[in-house]
């Protein structure tokens, strides 16, 4: 009820905001529904949108669970990306797909694997050093597909084109196999955390870690597992986008800047950090940004207002977070 209460506020505003511009809000809306939802294009170019969103999605909510922030996920699905588009490149035939998809996953748990150490030894905090190694993800990852691991056929700064690509669900859509992985992440990680050992013990330490260790638990082991599995599917969504159909299949010096991973964070923070719902969520901004294009080009209006509505969202959910910690009793 609240999402959608929040959903509501953020539409209206935005139409404000595109009035306030000389444009129709209801025909902008109109535009927006046929180019996401309206057609079935529009539901494919949604699906494409969303299929990284669950991957990333999930990957900080799984870091919510245990209580930490991981807003590395864009750092880390770059070093995937790249990880999985080598690999793709170097191993011949059908084996370069799982390859490299394997291997993008074990690049993000690694770029995670130092933020949770340095909090879990030195107590510095995880959004900060996360913060830090993204800056260092995008220059890293740029450097290697512009000078080391360039394709010299080419002029372009980016790696050699794949030997495979993830097999298409939709003929003549980009709809692939990733859809499948990000449904079975998604599914697969809500059902772990509400039926699982692993689970109990990952909600007991994001909860109160104190009362977890007080029960026996080794909050710092389920604190590093937990982190490692935010980064793993982080990483692996970058492979799922460097591996499926255009305009990837190879990484490019520019990768970084799709934002995929900050937009992780949103589906998130969306879903209320709960699993299951970032299904929801992640079709929600994969329909804004499918939308968006559509929306500028029927009505003249600019595309970064669907962004505008999605920031309008987030702020309008978070605003319960900020009112609840306002009326907590102060001991």
């Amino acid at each position: 009820m609240r999402a959608a209460l929040a959903f509501l506020a953020a539409l209206l505003l935005g139409g404000l905001a595109i009035a306030l511009i000389g444009q129709s809000p209801t025909e902008a809306y109109k535009a927006l529904w046929e180019g996401s939802l309206g057609t079935p294009d529009a539901w494919a170019r949604t699906l494409g949108q969303a299929t990284p969103l669950l991957l990333t999605g999930t990957a900080v909510a799984v870091g919510l669970s245990v209580g930490l922030f991981n807003i590395g996920a864009e750092g880390q699905m770059a070093v995937g990306a790249l990880a999985g588009a080598v690999v793709g490149a170097l191993v011949p035939g059908v084996l370069s797909v799982p390859l490299g998809l394997l291997c993008g996953a074990l690049g993000g748990a690694c770029w995670a694997w130092l933020p949770v150490w340095l909090k879990l030894r030195r107590g510095a905090h995880e959004v900060i050093t996360a913060i830090l190694l993204n800056y260092i993800a995008r220059n890293l990852t740029r450097w290697l597909a512009t000078v080391p691991l360039k394709d010299t056929s080419g002029q372009a700064p980016q790696t050699a084109e794949v030997s495979a690509a993830l097999p298409r669900l939709l003929t003549g859509h980009d709809v692939h196999v990733g859809l499948l992985l990000g449904l079975l992440a998604v599914g697969s990680v809500a059902w772990a955390l509400a039926r699982t050992s692993w689970g109990y013990e990952t909600r007991l330490v994001g909860q109160n870690a104190y009362a977890a260790k007080a029960a026996g638990v080794d909050v710092e082991r389920v604190t590093l597992r937990a982190f490692l599995l935010s980064g793993a599917l982080a990483g692996l969504a970058g492979a799922v986008v460097v591996l499926g159909v255009v305009p990837f299949r190879r990484f490019p010096a520019d990768f970084y800047g799709i934002g995929y991973g900050f937009d992780g964070l949103a589906v998130a923070l969306l879903a209320g950090s709960i699993p299951w719902a970032v299904l929801p969520a992640a079709l929600l901004f994969g329909a804004l940004g499918a939308g968006a294009d559509q929306m500028s080009f029927a009505t003249e209006t600019p595309k970064q207002l669907a962004q505008v509505v999605q920031a309008l969202l987030i702020l309008g959910l978070s605003a319960r977070f900020v009112w609840k910690k306002q009326k907590a009793p102060r001991t």
